[in-house]
């Protein structure tokens, strides 16, 4: 079910830095972010909350039509069964 939404993670791991934007390194070797016009500085990469917020989004979509479809085939053999007996 989730594999379906490997692309938001794909596309996640490419995205471009926004502008203004620069990775930089600390002296033990750890990587963040700095935002050399507003001096915001952040561990994760700023698009990170995008596609986190991007992922739950489309995978609350899933569910819904995964619930959806479970509902209707449950009705259809309902339908059956009280056809069956009649």
């Amino acid at each position: 079910k989730e594999k379906d939404l490997t692309w938001i993670a794909r596309e996640g791991l490419k995205a471009p830095l926004p502008e203004n934007w620069k990775p930089c390194k600390t002296p033990t070797g750890d990587i963040y972010y700095f935002n050399f016009q507003s001096g915001d500085s952040v561990w994760d990469h700023p698009c990170d909350e995008y596609y986190k917020k991007l992922y739950a989004t489309e995978k609350a979509g899933l569910e819904k039509k995964h619930d959806e479809a479970a509902a209707e085939k449950k009705r259809g053999e309902e339908e059956a069964k009280v056809k069956a007996s009649a």
